[in-house]
């Protein structure tokens, strides 16, 4: 049988065409009055900033799909980046405290582990006078970008990071340890939070078997990045502080024997734990040696 259809109520159509000019008279009011003008040409103004900004992503996007224009980007910032690396290091003056036992080191035979937070690890060209050093950079671009750079001020560097590809960057760390050059390492990298060691520091000094030294670095004059590490860049005509802390030593001295799993892993956390107490008091130190007006601790 066929739906009946039902006959429209005539009081109910005429509320609902009074609802209907009482809400477009007021949004027409709303949108004449000054305030709703502004208002609305505010979000227009939002709405087309974000769509340019979309757009503009979308094309840079668009342009690193190709390749020699993705290379050409490398190669354009790696320069850019050692450029101005080379300018501050001719700038600044350099003050060391606390490294004759470092300098002895890279005088001697004993290769390094140095450790620097990442918010100030821009500065360790600055800092390193050893024979040669190798430090771990990401697989991204941006970490493509920095080995070249440092590459062009001899510093060489593995590819990976402690969040990815990280069995790759620490055999490549360990295999040029091997080859006779110390290491940088950056115990709170690559994404922080900053400040907090990780354990993959203590472990390779434990595959080592190396001094591990604390190394901080402030300046007197510099910007801090609104990064998650608060990037450190030193200002020309700055002075770059270097306050090196006591080295710590992996391993007991004990003959031949061989260290149980519960032993290595308690060694590999009071490795971890005494490198960040270290690292934190030397950049204190730093900062306060800088002149700097807030004392830090990354």
């Amino acid at each position: 049988m066929a739906a009946q259809s039902r006959a429209p109520d005539p009081a109910r159509a005429a509320e609902d065409a009074a609802a209907g000019v009482r809400t477009g008279a007021l949004r027409g009011a709303a949108e004449d009055s000054p305030a709703g003008a502004r208002a609305g040409t505010a979000a227009a103004a939002a709405g087309g900033a974000a769509r340019s900004r979309d757009a503009e992503v979308r094309v840079i996007r668009g342009l690193r799909r190709f390749r020699v224009l993705a290379r050409l980007e490398i190669g354009v910032a790696s320069l850019l980046v050692w450029a101005v690396l080379r300018l501050l290091r001719a700038t600044v003056t350099i003050e060391r405290h606390g490294s004759a036992e470092l300098e002895r080191c890279w005088n001697g035979d004993q290769r390094v582990l140095m450790a620097f937070w990442h918010g100030r690890s821009i500065m360790m060209p600055f800092v390193y006078q050893g024979p040669g050093v190798s430090i771990m950079n990401s697989t991204h671009r941006d970490g493509e970008i920095i080995t070249r750079a440092l590459a062009r001020l001899g510093i060489h560097s593995t590819r990976g990071s402690s969040s990815r590809s990280a069995v790759a960057g620490a055999l490549g760390l360990l295999r040029a340890f091997a080859r006779g050059r110390d290491l940088a390492l950056i115990p709170d990298g690559p994404r922080g939070p900053a400040g907090e060691a990780k354990a993959g520091v203590a472990e390779l000094a434990l595959q080592t078997r190396a001094p591990l030294f604390p190394v901080a670095v402030s300046c007197s004059k510099a910007l801090r990045l609104r990064t998650w590490d608060r990037m450190m860049l030193p200002l020309p005509g700055a002075r770059v502080v270097v306050v090196v802390g006591d080295p710590l030593w992996p391993l007991p001295q004990r003959s031949g024997a061989r260290l149980s799993i519960a032993e290595r892993v308690g060694l590999r956390e009071g490795l971890r734990a005494e490198l960040e107490l270290r690292l934190r008091r030397a950049t204190a130190e730093a900062d306060r040696l800088a002149g700097r007006t807030t004392v830090e601790e990354t």
